[in-house]
């Protein structure tokens, strides 16, 4: 202190110069801090663009321009296709009364129950075209709308069912849904539709099926429907048994012997009767006749096993789903 107080031109001196060294020392921190972070932000800059330059087509007004035309017309492109499935996408499901869809799945049941008859097809008992549970008892009443849109659906599947002319309906099968049960659909983020289960076992023929496939396939109507998996039986599992031919009776062709059939001539002699044996008068010449053309065989009718094979009917489950296409989303713009 006596120092200072001797000296204090010396030692405010060196204390100016002590501070000065501090806030120089705390601007040139500061000063590589923000080098260090422009540096960094050059680096990402540089990378980007380098990034950006290596892109095909290169990131230019010129190809912008054309990017968003292509992108432009792929939405369009979408739009006309998604337009095609809106006779599939209904409006809106409107629940009914428990009453009313009674009455009509009831309709729908005894309208298609009397067309397979009609056809000649064979109902299985309690036949009520897969809503067998709603026989004896009331449907919830927030569930009506999708069920009667399901009944719709399978009155149109069993009417061509009868168009095919199975012998015998086996079983229908319809998957519940949640509405049923008091819950609620929710779809998917990314699903544009719902899909309702069923499956039919029937016997036939082997066109009746084919015909009821193909009637699946069509997309005519109000519905839309999509076979998921087909098995196809036969209903005998045994080979044909020899008892199970039928012969067919052939007559006897054979043709009568004649007497130009004698091996022998026609005119027989006794030894030393030669002379009084008539010769035969000598027939005129005829000019050679023309080949005949030979005549066709006739087909082989002994064919044990031609009236056994392939006469045995058909035992199909097909496993197909109802789709209703959900509401249409807003496309983004490009």
């Amino acid at each position: 202190m006596n120092w200072i107080k001797s000296n204090p031109f010396v030692a405010a001196l060196a204390g100016g110069t002590l501070v000065l060294c501090a806030a120089l020392y705390f601007l040139a921190s500061r000063g590589a801090s923000r080098y260090d972070n422009a540096q960094d932000e050059f680096e990402n800059s540089y990378q980007a663009v380098s990034k950006a330059e290596s892109l095909k087509p290169y990131p230019s007004d010129e190809n912008l321009a054309g990017k968003h035309k292509e992108l432009t017309e792929y939405v369009g492109k979408i739009g006309e296709l998604r337009s095609l499935f809106d006779t599939y996408r209904p409006s809106e499901l409107t629940n009914i009364s428990v009453q009313d869809f009674t009455g009509k799945l009831k309709s729908a049941a005894e309208k298609t129950a009397d067309e397979l008859k009609t056809a000649g097809c064979e109902l299985p008992e309690g036949y009520f075209l897969g809503f067998e549970q709603y026989r004896g008892q009331l449907a919830n009443s927030n569930a009506t709308g999708v069920l009667l849109y399901q009944v719709e659906a399978m009155t149109r599947a069993m009417q061509e069912l009868a168009k095919a002319r199975p012998s015998k309906l086996i079983r229908i099968y319809r998957e519940s849904v949640p509405e049923e049960n008091g819950g609620a659909y929710a779809p998917g983020k990314d699903d544009v539709a719902r899909e309702f289960g069923f499956e039919i076992t029937f016997k036939g023929s082997e066109g009746s099926v084919r015909e009821f496939l193909s009637s699946l396939g069509k997309t005519t109507g109000d519905n839309y429907f999509v076979v998921r998996c087909v098995e196809i039986k036969n209903e005998r599992d045994t080979p044909p048994r020899i008892s199970d031919a039928r012969f067919e009776s052939v007559a006897d062709t054979a043709p009568a012997t004649t007497a130009d059939d004698n091996p022998f001539g026609g005119v027989f002699t006794l030894p030393g009767e030669e002379g009084l044996a008539e010769e035969p008068a000598a027939e005129p010449e005829e000019a050679p006749a023309e080949p005949e053309t030979p005549a066709a065989p006739e087909a082989d009718s002994s064919r044990i096993l031609a009236q056994v094979l392939g006469n045995e009917e058909l035992i199909v489950l097909v496993r197909f789903d109802l789709v209703m296409f959900l509401p249409s989303k807003e496309l983004p713009k490009p």
